[in-house]
C-alpha cells in the first residue's frame, strides 16, 4: 500500500509542478497527468519488486518527459504535408449589369 501511496504522490507532484510552471495550463495539466501515470505505471509492469523509494518519481519524470517531447513533435510538424491552401475565388466582384 507504501508504494501505490508513493505513486500517487509522485504523479500529483510531477502533473502539479508541469502545470505550475507552463504557459497552457490545461494542456500541461494533460500531458502532466497521462505522462505520469503511464510512466509509473509501465515502470510497475516493467519492474514490480523495484517500484519503491524513487523509481516511482524517476518513471513519472520520464513518462512526463516523453509525453511532452511526442506533443511538441506532433505540434512541430502538425501542417507539413498539408497542401497549400488554394487561392480565394476572385468572382463575387463580378457584376451583372441587366438591361
Amino acid at each position: 500500500m507504501g508504494a501505490l501511496l508513493n505513486a500517487l504522490v509522485a504523479v500529483l507532484a510531477v502533473t502539479a509542478a508541469l502545470t505550475t510552471w507552463s504557459l497552457d495550463r490545461r494542456t500541461a495539466l494533460v500531458l502532466g497527468a497521462a505522462g505520469s501515470t503511464v510512466g509509473t505505471f509501465l515502470a510497475w509492469v516493467v519492474a514490480p519488486a523495484a517500484f519503491t523509494g524513487v523509481v516511482p518519481w524517476i518513471a513519472a519524470v520520464l513518462g512526463t518527459a516523453a509525453v511532452v517531447a511526442g506533443w511538441s513533435a506532433v505540434r512541430l510538424y502538425d501542417g507539413v504535408f498539408a497542401p497549400p491552401p488554394e487561392p480565394e475565388d476572385d468572382t463575387q466582384t463580378v457584376a451583372t449589369i441587366s438591361r
